[in-house]
């Protein structure tokens, strides 16, 4: 790895001038490649059926690809930290690459192709959809230290608008031409992330000469001094962590179940007696509509929770915690309004679904608004020189939070499923509502706990003013 870094220095000495303004342009680019990961919905119906996937070996595509970026979060976060962000943007480079392209190989096999090599195809997406996006978010905390906030909601947001981009992209330009989308996915990813590494250039165990001065306004405490080991063992890492992991849960188990959300809802009113043929809606374009919303309503989130978290800290002499509580509360009345039993309340599905739309666009600016606010919180409070290792770690919270509140929702939703449906031949939940209103009633109270407890940490760490006698 030494020699690498070495010979990346040389070279080096013939790339253009980089600054602190080209590192957040191409930080852009960086992070809509890196986001890509998420248009698997997009191609993975069709890339199964192509090469005869069951839905068991369809789903273990998605969770080598979460594999993928649980190490690549911790490899990219340690090779940062230590030698800079070059060589993670290097290995982002080629693994993204690499992975799109054996996954279009093994698309025009068909059902010849190996389950084998795909998984390790998407295990490399995974790998090269974190290494570089953390590096550029490091090195954009690196390069506005005073704004910091401000410049990682612009990268931060550009990895969550990724999805939609480049789904338009796949409909509008390659028409649901699978296998041309994945090869331009290869060639335009690989081609976007080696701009980072051209201009994204930041040595590792680097602290920005005014660090010790932009502290959180309330945080001044030794946690910037501590070793990595010590940053790991310390009580405010895992108070951080777990409030983290439960963030992260309550956000994304409305994005991944809002599909089963909907046909319970869908199933409900186009089977209601004294229905109108006119007032049914495709749930194919109900579901793409809601995922729609959630990704502009997270994005705009994200794009507005840094300057605001920055304003806190440097006018008003406050902590960023404030700009996670407020996220929460937003998150908070999504998840009351969707603890309504609106099948009592409204009558027809138009109502509903504009209903849920307010609903989705609220979950979807809170967790936009409360997951931007965390790199900068972390970076806040530990050492600079250990940040992309501590964020990556910290983001594995994701996992555990994501599992919970989904294991709860299906549990839930399963339960409710009792209504055996003659076309589908199978157990449907006819309930509508009812199918999930106790999940949201559950996770509403854990919201307000998290509210709760990130206030009391506020008021424990507040300034403490002296007495003079």
């Amino acid at each position: 790895m030494q020699l690498l870094h070495n010979n990346i220095k040389f070279v080096n000495r013939f790339l253009p001038h980089t600054n602190h303004w080209l590192i957040l342009v191409a930080s852009v680019p960086v992070s809509l490649s890196c986001g890509t990961l998420f248009v698997y919905s997009v191609y993975g119906t069709q890339l199964a059926d192509r090469c005869q996937l069951d839905s068991s070996q369809a789903a273990n595509l998605n969770i080598s690809a979460t594999i993928g970026t649980a190490f690549g979060s911790v490899l990219g976060g340690f090779v940062t930290d230590i030698y800079g962000t070059q060589i993670p943007m290097l290995i982002s480079c080629f693994s993204i690459s690499i992975g799109y392209l054996w996954l279009y190989f093994q698309y025009t096999r068909g059902p010849q192709s190996s389950l084998i090599q795909l998984l390790m195809a998407m295990f490399l997406v995974g790998i090269g959809s974190v290494a570089g996006y953390f590096s550029s978010i490091k090195a954009v905390t690196i390069s506005f230290p005073l704004y910091k906030g401000s410049a990682q909601s612009i990268t931060i947001a550009s990895f969550a608008i990724s999805s939609l981009l480049f789904s338009y992209i796949a409909t509008n330009t390659f028409h649901g031409d699978v296998g041309r989308f994945l090869r331009f996915l290869s060639f335009a990813c690989g081609l976007s992330i080696f701009i980072g590494f051209i201009f994204i250039r930041v040595d590792g165990h680097i602290d920005a000469e005014v660090e010790d001065n932009i502290e959180d306004a309330t945080e001044h405490n030794d946690l910037k001094h501590l070793t990595l080991k010590q940053s790991f063992s310390h009580p405010v890492f895992w108070y951080h962590y777990f409030i983290f992991a439960i963030v992260q849960g309550l956000g994304q188990m409305y994005i991944y179940s809002v599909g089963f959300l909907l046909k319970a809802i869908h199933y409900y009113y186009t089977h209601k007696p004294g229905r109108l043929e006119s007032e049914i809606l495709s749930l194919n374009k109900l579901q793409a509509l809601h995922v729609s919303i959630i990704a502009i309503a997270s994005f705009l989130g994200r794009l507005s929770s840094g300057p605001q978290s920055d304003y806190l800290v440097h006018k008003l002499n406050s902590q960023r915690h404030w700009v996670l509580v407020l996220g929460l509360f937003l998150m908070l009345a999504g998840h009351l309004l969707s603890s309504v039993r609106i099948n009592a309340i409204f009558s027809d599905l138009d109502t509903v679904n504009l209903y849920l739309s307010v609903v989705s666009a609220l979950i979807g600016y809170a967790y936009g608004f409360s997951f931007t606010s965390y790199p900068a919180i972390i970076s806040d409070l530990f050492n600079i020189k250990n940040f992309s290792f501590i964020w990556g770690a910290m983001y594995t919270a994701t996992t555990f939070g994501l599992t919970l509140m989904t294991k709860v929702f299906g549990y839930v939703y399963d339960v409710n499923t009792v209504h055996w449906d003659e076309h589908e031949k199978d157990f449907v939940c006819a309930k509508g509502s009812d199918c999930y209103n106790l999940t949201f009633r559950i996770t509403s109270g854990l919201t307000f706990l998290v509210i709760a407890a990130i206030l009391g940490y506020i008021y424990e760490k507040r300034p403490k003013k002296s007495i003079s006698l």
